[in-house]
């Protein structure tokens, strides 16, 4: 057998059949009549066994080999890895804790009941969110007055970066603790509007596990290396999942770094803004990981809601709520991955809408899309924030 060389050679198993060649050529080499052997034959099959076991034993090498480097470690391996050489724990994942506000509509209150007693989704068999406690007052008993509002502190079902990615007043069904004449939705500023609310976030993608321990290698260094800002931002909160760092925004405050950081879903809250100000160094120049000169600030980025508007033709047997649930996650997907100040290219946002048409020919018919006409480029603090409220699905 030909011992491994390179690392490529050791991350390279052999399938069956080579290894079985192999091991009958050099069974030939040495004069055995190895490709005579019939099919079935005590010698043939004792070959193929130990072709079997050289597969198995190539494929644990593989995953050992590709388990050493961060670049090539993937799922439980890199999380291993991570832990170890570079001290980052695998982010596990956030609920998404918001508000929703409840409406007396039939102005027949008022009203007392537990937040815990209530769930709301956004439509029937929609994502589910679990009221927690009363906004205002942080107990669980809730009053709503009569022909007034109250907002509600609710937390998703499981944790996700969907949870956060709705959109504005989609969640509207009570699925639990139903009041007659009484409306619910979630404001503009339901991830945002109280104390203690975050953005859900899915568990850390191995690209940005490896990106994080590459970006450790910055705080390192001396002076203000960007990747060291980053870094700090990333794993000061989980909701942090887009961060730029900027030096010399202001010509007359040379030491300073802008730190701009967003969530999957857009702006982050006061208080992961806090918590990555204060985890880098607190707004003063120097800190215990700064410069003495230096001075951080952190920011979110300013929301930039880019509104999609577009009728979507689909074959009636397919428009089913879990095909639009796929198209809009696709879109949300997108948006979740662009980084602040990017461009958001109309064509790939079409592109994006239209790309569950590959799935089977004619699946969406047609299709007119009226917003955005054009690209749009972000502004160096801006995040994008998907509107899909004006994406409508026909059945044809």
């Amino acid at each position: 057998m030909p011992v491994p060389v390179t690392f490529q050679s050791l991350r390279t198993p052999r399938t069956v059949a080579e290894n079985k060649l192999d091991l009958l050529t050099q069974l030939s080499a040495v004069g055995f009549g190895a490709f005579s052997w019939e099919t079935g034959s005590v010698p043939s099959g004792l070959v193929e066994i130990q072709a079997r076991a050289l597969t198995d034993f190539q494929t644990a090498q593989a995953a050992i080999a590709n388990g050493s480097l961060n670049d090539t470690a993937t799922d439980e391996a890199l999380t291993q890895l991570a832990d170890q050489v570079y001290d980052n724990q695998r982010g596990p994942g956030l609920f998404t804790i918001a508000y929703v506000r409840l409406t007396d509509v039939a102005n027949a209150g008022p009203y007392t009941f537990q937040a815990t007693a209530t769930s709301f989704s956004v439509g029937p068999g929609g994502l589910l969110y679990n009221g927690l406690y009363a906004a205002a007052t942080g107990g669980t008993s809730v009053t709503l007055p009569k022909g007034g509002t109250v907002d509600i502190v609710v937390q998703s079902e499981a944790v996700g970066v969907e949870y956060a990615q709705i959109g504005i007043g989609a969640l509207t069904f009570f699925t639990r603790g139903i009041i007659p004449g009484v409306s619910v939705t979630n404001p503009a500023n339901w991830l945002s509007g109280y104390a203690g609310l975050q953005q859900g976030t899915n568990v850390e993608t191995d690209a940005q596990l490896q990106d994080r321990d590459r970006s450790k290698w910055g705080s390192l260094g001396t002076g203000s290396p960007e990747k060291a800002y980053r870094y700090w931002a990333e794993t000061a909160d989980q909701q942090v999942k887009k961060c730029v760092v900027y030096s010399n925004l202001d010509i007359f405050d040379p030491g300073r770094v802008d730190v701009i950081i967003a969530g999957a879903a857009g702006p982050v809250g006061p208080s992961t803004v806090l918590a990555v100000q204060n985890y880098i160094a607190p707004a003063q120049i120097g800190g215990e990981r700064i410069p003495e000169t230096a001075r951080a600030v952190v920011s979110s980025a300013l929301g930039y809601t880019v509104t999609i508007a577009a009728t979507l033709f689909v074959q009636a047997t397919y428009n089913t709520a879990a095909f639009q649930a796929s198209v809009l996650a696709n879109v949300a997907a997108f948006f979740a991955d662009l980084a602040i100040g990017a461009l958001v290219s109309q064509e790939r946002i079409v592109e994006v809408l239209l790309y569950p048409a590959g799935l089977s020919a004619g699946v969406i018919t047609d299709a007119t899309i009226t917003s955005p006409l054009t690209d749009i480029q972000l502004a160096y603090n801006e995040v994008a924030v998907a509107d899909v409220s004006g994406v409508v699905f026909v059945s044809v």
